[in-house]
């Protein structure tokens, strides 16, 4: 999995689903160009699957563990 700018491949899109620590359903594109939250595992993935037409060779994951919002304040 690439999680940061230095790995190999990191100008690829990612969308990844997963829960944030509230439990609540996320999507997050690695370069923090989405993010969504949703009421359902489905419902994050429905979207997720549906948003890779943005991004050209973009692949969908699961997030290994919590995902951290990066526009809640």
């Amino acid at each position: 999995m690439h999680t940061g700018p230095a790995e190999a491949g990191a100008t690829a899109h990612i969308l990844r689903v997963g829960q944030d620590g509230r439990g609540r359903w996320m999507v997050q594109e690695n370069h923090g160009l989405i993010e969504g939250l949703f009421v359902s595992r489905e419902a994050a993935l429905h979207f997720a699957r549906l948003e890779r037409h943005a991004f050209p060779g973009a692949r969908v994951e699961m997030a290994a563990g919590p995902l951290v919002s990066t526009l809640a304040a």
